[in-house]
């Protein structure tokens, strides 16, 4: 019998009693003041300007608003309506290229991807979307679901497309930088586009390649905003078949308004991206809301204060979790990937549920098995209440 996926994404609060929301990996600091001010003003103030008119279709105020915060080009810069938007996008551009260059031979099989599993499953919905060869590199539990050098195995010449998740969604582990490299310069000789998704990077809570002691002229710390700007240059100028994929959804904790961007230094490539993508698909709110939470981020310590606190409080999550029996998988984001080994049939997002929390049940991930959690790091307050509800489940005699 076919398994009945119950649950595709997390966020599903419309459809559930919810009080505490666990299953969406947002900062935990929330939305920044001024991105809240100047979106009641936007729409108290000005409503002719930002929603009575169409929107830039070119994005062209947020991409410098990037091409200054992060120092990478505005012209390498593609916005577009969250970065499952762009997912759909980068996967239509690929797969157009391959139909085009088939129609010139005798080859008569379409886009060929590999994509790591378990992973973000809107990655699989695109492949399956142009109908394309997907070969499946199954991650192991027993390394952590940790991307190592086996997938070089997987990387020959035939294969168009690559995703990465980095770090990797449910798990969040980041990829050692010497299997990144290996797996990129491949790909570069044999010509293989590459997805690479570090939306949550930003929000890893012990990365200390990005802990540098850079401040600015007035003593602020810029050392976050410097370093990944440094990285975003590093992994796209030399790399012309790398495509950056990155959102303000999760770092500024701001789903609702769909905005996310992609980086890569080939034009060509660039292009059919921005091909895929509908006209005026990004509303004028969320630039404006981007352009601010850029300032906003670069100019206040609001990106090293997150990380600061998810570090803490993941620490503390992740220990309580495996007081109350769970198997807790090493990982640096801003969520952590657990299983019941205690009672692994038990299924805790619905007793968890049935008292207003929400988190993410792993069913639907391809590679995990029952039992199979995630969860986001949250506010103090939040994390013991979930924690509390949770040991009501877990300590029961039995």
């Amino acid at each position: 019998m076919e398994k009945t996926i119950r649950q595709v994404h997390g966020g599903d609060r419309y459809r559930n009693q919810v009080k505490l929301d666990f299953s969406v990996n947002t900062n935990p600091f929330g939305m920044p003041a001024a991105v809240k001010r100047i979106m009641r003003e936007a729409v108290g103030r000005y409503p002719d300007q930002y929603c009575g008119c169409y929107p830039d279709p070119a994005c062209s105020g947020l991409r410098r608003a990037l091409e200054d915060c992060y120092g990478i080009s505005a012209e390498s810069i593609v916005c577009g309506n969250g970065a499952s938007e762009l997912i759909y996008a980068v996967v239509n551009a690929v797969d157009r290229e391959c139909r085009r260059r088939l129609s010139a031979s005798a080859r008569n099989s379409g886009l060929k991807a590999v994509l790591p599993v378990p992973s973000f499953g809107e990655y699989e919905r695109a492949l399956h979307a142009v109908g394309a060869q997907i070969q499946y590199h199954t991650l192991r539990a027993r390394e952590g679901f940790a991307v190592t050098e086996e997938l070089l195995d997987e990387l020959s010449p035939n294969v168009d497309l690559l995703i990465l998740c980095n770090p990797g969604n449910p798990v969040g582990n980041l990829i050692a930088d010497e299997v990144l490299e290996r797996i990129l310069d491949l790909c570069g000789v044999n010509g293989t586009v590459v997805l690479l998704d570090e939306c949550f990077l930003e929000l890893t809570a012990a990365d200390d390649r990005q802990q540098n002691k850079s401040r600015s002229p007035d003593g602020r710390d810029c050392s976050c905003v410097a370093a990944f700007g440094e990285r975003m240059r590093e992994l796209t100028a030399r790399r012309p078949n790398v495509i950056l994929l990155k959102a303000f959804t999760k770092l500024y904790a701001i789903p609702g308004l769909r905005l996310g961007y992609c980086v890569c230094s080939a034009a060509r490539l660039l292009r059919a991206v921005r091909a895929q993508l509908p006209c005026w698909d990004v509303s004028g709110i969320a630039q404006l809301a981007g352009m601010t939470a850029l300032d906003s981020g670069k100019n206040t310590d609001y990106i090293s204060q997150s990380r600061a606190a998810i570090a803490v409080e993941r620490k503390f999550l992740a220990q309580e979790l495996d007081r109350h029996g769970m198997l807790v998988l090493s990982g640096q984001a801003n969520f952590i990937c657990f299983y019941n080994r205690r009672r692994p049939a038990d299924d805790l997002y619905a007793g968890l549920l049935e008292n207003g929390i929400l988190i993410r049940d792993c069913g639907s991930f391809a590679g995990m098995d029952r039992g199979w959690y995630r969860i986001a790091v949250r506010p103090r307050w939040e994390n013991v209440v979930f924690i509390t509800e949770l040991g009501k489940l877990t300590e029961y005699p039995g």
